[in-house]
């Protein structure tokens, strides 16, 4: 992954992204990733993503917002 997110780059304009990645989860699980991104805290956040969604979920996640933010740059 190697990306790095300060917590209001995840919060603005981010929240179509992040519901699209986190449609199909539990609600409880909803919630705290939600928190989890709006307290974002590098590293230690990232992994406990991967703890909540699991590697590939996360990654994907993290893939999709970084591209929204580039799109968003450029």
């Amino acid at each position: 992954m190697g990306a790095v997110f300060r917590p209001k780059d995840l919060a603005r304009g981010n929240r179509k992204v992040i519901y699209n990645a986190i449609k199909d989860l539990t609600p409880d699980t909803k919630d705290n990733v939600i928190k989890l991104l709006d307290s974002w805290k590098g590293k230690e956040s990232e992994e406990k993503l991967k703890e909540i969604l699991g590697q590939d979920k996360a990654k994907q996640l993290l893939s999709d917002i970084e591209s929204k933010r580039k799109n968003n740059i450029e």
